[in-house]
């Protein structure tokens, strides 16, 4: 299936030539002993009787002018992502320096003779230098997960080719990491099973849990006792003195029109809190206002994102950006107005929003994407979704080689905490 490539991403630019190959198997098992192999262009073909797949590594623009069968895949896979969604992806790698710009690397059922479905992606970040030992699959710094897009159907072979291509095209890497997957995910599942099947080795970094909340029944009763009687007394009391200036609602934006509308006024409401005044808000960055405008209409498209906004006669005093995907839910960012702090109106808001999305029935949980122990967040949703960085290993041979690049990865983490400690340390000196 090949598109042209939307308007929306903008003009072509020259992209560096990436090579591919096909390999063919029968349903689930990677069967390189009975493949016939010739030359292709950019690469090799293999061949098996009754069925081929093609495993590619494309260009950001080359990925751009499949985003219909990309959005087809969004409809099939074995764990959904919205920070994968072309709608996010695209736009968001669009302001990005074409340096640091992602492969895409494509898996693609191609029985047929042509590519007619997408059956896996994940963009790539591929080592610049041979002392690098791990690819990485590429993370957008707006997005809380990295899992990979993999067709249900063929969730085994998918997975089992993308490792094998690396191992083709790059023998010098050791392993492939992705990162911020769900520990209890059917990805971390599929993962787990394979590393058994194949002998292949796993390695978990950044282990951390962040605030979630079921829908239904299963979240209400979680959420129930999440406060203590004093405390919903306060904010009771809070709430009244809030309405006291007015009149409360409740609203939520859901077409692409009023989406749009609602985008500007969250931008507005950030700016003009704390992170305006550090500099660190999206309207303060040019890039990221604009890729906030453009997901957000793309995706309201799709029917895949809402903003909801608590309002005080008619104006903004919290809001907050919902995404969504194959039932899924993410609170992907939040903002409220500090005029009216001592009225805790991120707190209403949130209340509020608990009560919408625990009601909403083509919801199964809302993923708060919050830092680990986020001050607010997580005295309101009690419940935890783990999350971890996983290593898998791409070769199946050198052992010592992956062993030793994952105790570099650890100290390498470890060193950054450490630098990012003292770094805050220094700014809260010269602030004082």
């Amino acid at each position: 299936m090949q598109d042209s490539v939307p308007s929306w991403f903008g003009p072509k630019q020259a992209e560096p030539v990436l090579r591919d190959v096909v390999v063919g198997l029968r349903p689930g098992i990677l069967e390189q002993e009975t493949l016939r192999s010739r030359p292709g262009q950019n690469g090799w073909r293999y061949d098996a009787p009754d069925r081929r797949i093609l495993v590619e590594a494309v260009s950001y623009h080359t990925a751009a002018t499949h985003h219909l069968a990309w959005h087809d895949l969004t409809q099939r896979l074995i764990e959904p992502n919205v920070f994968l969604d072309p709608c996010f992806v695209l736009p968001a790698v669009q302001h990005f320096p074409l340096t640091r710009r992602p492969a895409f690397l494509l898996v693609w059922d191609e029985t047929g003779g042509q590519r007619e479905r997408l059956i896996g992606l994940c963009p790539l970040i591929l080592p610049r230098t041979a002392l690098s030992r791990f690819a990485h699959a590429w993370l957008h710094e707006q997005a809380a997960l990295g899992t990979p897009l993999i067709d249900r159907t063929h969730a085994i072979e998918t997975l089992d080719l993308m490792l094998d291509w690396l191992q083709r095209e790059h023998g010098q890497l050791a392993g492939l990491m992705l990162p911020r997957l769900r520990h209890d995910g059917p990805v971390m599942a599929l993962l787990r099973t394979r590393a058994v099947m194949t002998g292949r080795q796993l390695q978990f970094f950044d282990a951390h849990e962040r605030a979630m909340l079921s829908s239904g029944a299963d979240g209400a009763r979680a959420n129930q006792h999440a406060l203590s009687v004093k405390k919903i007394k306060e904010l009771r009391r809070q709430r009244r003195r809030l309405e006291g200036n007015g009149k409360l609602a409740f609203r939520t934006a859901r077409t692409p029109v009023e989406v749009r509308e609602a985008t500007e006024q969250f931008l507005a409401l950030e700016s003009g809190g704390w992170k305006g005044h550090r500099g660190t808000s999206l309207l303060a960055n040019p890039a990221l206002t604009t890729f906030t405008r453009t997901m957000t209409r793309l995706l309201a498209r799709e029917g895949k994102c809402r903003i909801c906004t608590l309002e005080l006669s008619g104006k903004p005093v919290a809001a907050g950006i919902v995404l969504e995907s194959g039932g899924y839910a993410y609170l992907w960012k939040i903002a409220y107005d500090e005029s009216h702090s001592s009225h805790s109106p991120g707190v209403q808001f949130m209340l509020d929003l608990s009560h919408v999305l625990i009601a909403d029935e083509h919801i199964i949980f809302t993923d708060s994407c919050a830092i680990p122990a986020h001050p607010m967040i997580d005295h309101i949703w009690r419940e935890r979704l783990g999350i971890a960085d996983v290593l898998i290993a791409t070769d199946t041979r050198h052992h010592r080689s992956f062993a030793l690049g994952a105790i570099f990865e650890k100290l390498r983490r470890q060193m950054r905490e450490v630098a990012k400690t003292m770094f805050y340390k220094l700014v809260g000196r010269k602030r004082s």
